[in-house]
């Protein structure tokens, strides 16, 4: 692919997309519980084969994302098998980073953290190691004050738009290495996915490039979710349980293209803030399906909102140079 062909979108484009994606990603958590019901998918009545099927379900997922993602690929005249060897390599290599060992490390850190709170903070970590990751692999992404004041601030909002009533600090702060720790390794993992995602777009249609990353991260954790105890013959195959998964599936494989097509032309620690904004879309989908609008959520959501803005707000030659070239020159 010739990069001198490449037209940038604009950075009103790249924002518009940044935050319809996180709008989707924050929408599943409560149709992942509807769904789980729906299956038959409970700890009490599969014991230790809970672990694995929960991750056999979810890689059925990925999986079906995956290949929604390709058929839209060659909609648009794609060729989903012109792909080098080089790039085969790079394309498995993502799918186990952002597919199989993500997800691994966030459904078991998920499913062990007792506080709702502390996980949805904890997935929140990935934010702060693509800000870190980014200061070092790329020239033009330095950690500025502006940039560590607008974190903190979102991450402020995010923090107080979860706040429950009786909520302890016991449950907030406490820490399990297979759980809190297992969802630490998991804002790695997705920091480091977004890195791989654009070091690869810049040589692949992104459309591509997540279908493939999907279908081979999901059958890989598919793999591991059966030899850990996962049985799909046994899962209580509803009407409802099967729709639930396919729209589940279509809102990985929406924002996850869209992400990483991002990815592409916008510096990663700009690019990041946006994800404070998937916590945010989650609560707010509870509240329309019947929970209370509560003053912390408003409060963070204009946190949020406040950080987002702080991180975007550059000077004109700033501006300028996101929409003349795609950023990321790597060291």
């Amino acid at each position: 692919m010739d990069k001198k062909k490449i037209i940038a979108p604009s950075a009103a484009v790249i924002t518009a997309a940044a935050i319809l994606t996180n709008v989707i990603w924050g929408t599943p958590f409560k149709l992942i519980k509807v769904m789980n019901t729906e299956l038959g998918i409970d700890r009490a009545l599969l014991g230790d084969q809970y672990i694995g099927q929960v991750l056999s379900v979810i890689s059925i997922r990925f999986i079906l994302a995956g290949l929604m993602t390709l058929v839209f690929a060659m909609c648009i005249q794609q060729n989903i098998f012109k792909v080098t060897k080089k790039q085969w390599g790079d394309v498995v290599l993502m799918g186990l980073v952002s597919t199989t060992a993500a997800y691994f490390f966030f459904n078991i850190g998920n499913v062990n953290i007792s506080s709702t709170i502390n996980s949805t903070i904890l997935a929140q970590s990935t934010i702060f190691f693509a800000v870190i990751l980014a200061h070092f692999a790329y020239k033009n992404d330095k950690l500025t004050t502006k940039k560590t004041a607008a974190l903190m601030i979102g991450f402020a909002g995010l923090t107080i738009s979860q706040i429950k009533g009786g909520t302890s600090l016991t449950d907030l702060f406490s820490f399990s290495f297979t759980g809190e720790g297992f969802m630490l390794i998991y804002g790695l993992l997705a920091a480091l996915a977004t890195m791989l995602a654009k070091k690869l777009g810049s040589t692949l249609n992104s459309f591509v490039m997540t279908g493939w990353n999907l279908v081979i991260g999901g059958f890989v954790l598919l793999l591991i979710g059966l030899s850990m105890g996962g049985d799909l013959s046994i899962i209580t195959w509803t009407p409802l349980g099967i729709i639930l998964l396919i729209i589940l599936a279509a809102a990985s494989a929406i924002p996850f293209s869209l992400w990483y097509w991002c990815a592409q032309y916008a510096n990663l620690s700009e690019l990041s803030v946006y994800k404070f904004i998937m916590p945010i879309s989650g609560s707010i989908l509870s509240v329309i399906l019947g929970e209370k609008f509560t003053v912390p959520l408003l409060v963070g959501l204009a946190l949020v909102c406040l950080s987002i803005i702080m991180m975007n707000y550059s000077p004109h030659k700033q501006k300028k140079e996101l929409q003349q070239t795609k950023l990321g020159s790597v060291k």
